[in-house]
């Protein structure tokens, strides 16, 4: 009898627990079927994505993106990108294992000589079929990058007139230009070199220019004051007393000099001071000509006025 009621008491438990797990299966079951998925990108290099673009670099930069999947089907996911305006390579759809992750990479490529900015790029992930059939539900994940096109410097200078003749008495004004050929907005310092001459002098009204990348140059002027006599000059094959000078007028970029090694350029202008000597040489000599001429109109004058009385006298004497 005892071992009736303990075999009834056994199959009554066991029922019972067979009644309690079968709800537990389905909900765990339930839950399996829907889609899930999960998407990280992170730049080789941390915080952006940066692409160079100066003359020769490679123009282009890259991401490493894991998709997983928390499910226990394997997920057949797609890949979106968005990549503003920027030239774009990353796999179209891939396959994930139940519980597992993959790695892809994004890569990007910008244009020669972009401006220098900041632009986005987006990453999303879609369940696609879970298990081989489309997914009960919809899932998908994004990760978010910051692309940086980075500037760089480059600019070219020009002089309006490599040899200036200057005659010396005046000032005048020296006309350069500088062009930004680079990415982004600079700054030029710029300084002159050269050896003093007495009564000569050069100066800068200004000595740093800012410039936007721009094919419009934009010119900074050279003041140079000149003594008032030069007579004490060599004379050239013209007659003229002339002193040469070479002034090194040297631009700087200041973006250029960020890394150590600055990006300089300088301009060797050639003044050459003239005094015209023979023109002051044909004034005096005119002088001298006029003095002379009006000696022998002098002179002149009064030989004719003692003719004039020798005659006179003669006449009187007659009489």
């Amino acid at each position: 009898m005892a071992s009736n009621t303990m075999r009834s008491r056994l199959l009554v438990f066991l029922l019972f627990v067979f009644a309690l797990s079968v709800p537990l299966v389905d909900n765990s079951s339930g839950q399996g079927v829907l889609a899930a998925v999960d998407i990280e990108c992170s730049p080789v290099n941390g915080g952006s994505i940066d692409i160079e673009v100066s003359p020769g670099a490679s123009l282009t930069g890259y991401t490493i993106c894991t998709v997983s999947n928390p499910t226990i089907h394997v997920e057949k996911i797609s890949i979106q990108v968005q990549s503003d305006g920027l030239v774009v390579a990353a796999p179209g759809s891939l396959t994930v294992a139940a519980g597992g992750e993959e790695e892809f990479q994004v890569s990007l490529r910008a244009d020669p000589r972009m401006s220098a900015q900041a632009r986005s790029l987006s990453v999303t992930a879609t369940v696609q079929e879970i298990s081989g059939v489309p997914p009960p539900n919809s899932a998908s994940s994004t990760s978010n990058n910051i692309v940086n096109i980075l500037q760089f410097a480059e600019f070219n200078a020009e002089m309006e007139s490599p040899v200036a003749e200057l005659l010396i008495g005046e000032n005048y004004q020296l006309e350069f230009m500088i062009y930004n050929t680079g990415n982004g907005m600079d700054k030029f310092n710029i300084r002159l070199d050269y050896d003093e001459i007495n009564g000569v002098s050069l100066s800068l009204p200004t000595s740093k220019i800012q410039l936007d990348s721009s094919p419009v140059p934009r010119t900074f002027k050279v003041s140079v004051n000149t003594p008032s006599d030069g007579s004490e000059w060599e004379v050239d094959s013209n007659g003229r007393h002339i002193l040469e000078m070479n002034v090194n007028v040297v631009v700087e970029s200041d973006l250029g000099c960020q890394n150590g090694d600055c990006l300089t350029t300088t301009m060797i202008q050639k003044i050459i001071l003239f005094q015209n000597q023979t023109i002051q040489d044909n004034s005096a000599s005119d002088f001298l000509s006029n003095s002379m001429d009006n000696q022998v109109l002098v002179f002149g004058g009064i030989g004719a006025l003692v003719i004039l009385l020798i005659i006179l006298m003669v006449i009187l004497r007659k009489r």
